[in-house]
């Protein structure tokens, strides 16, 4: 039997993929620690861990001025909020007069 293949097949593929867990209270655990050995002198200071230190001073600083009840979210919710209402009175004033009748016997003519 002669085997003829004009294609050929595409294997499957095998993916590697190991997911990573990141644990938050452990992180800043090591860093703590890290920290503590630092001042008391069993590590010495590199350039990543002063990199480090400036990221958190920065982070722990601008986290909540940046994610929270801020004045712009504020007003960004105001303004959803009155232009639902305004919507919603348009839809009930429409509702309730004749305008959607007379819009939908001109449609059928």
């Amino acid at each position: 039997m002669i085997k003829l293949r004009f294609s050929k097949l595409p294997q499957h593929r095998k993916f590697n993929y190991i997911p990573v867990y990141y644990n938050k209270e452990k992180e800043e655990l090591h860093a703590h620690v890290n920290d503590i050995k630092r001042e008391m002198g069993e590590l010495e200071k590199t350039e990543d861990s002063v990199k480090n230190n400036i990221r958190k001073a920065y982070q722990s600083k601008f986290a909540d001025a940046r994610y929270h009840n801020t004045q712009a979210s504020r007003y960004y919710n105001l303004k959803i909020a009155g232009l639902v209402l305004l919507l919603s009175l348009i839809s009930i004033k429409l509702w309730n007069s004749n305008f959607i009748e007379i819009i939908l016997e001109n449609l059928n003519k």
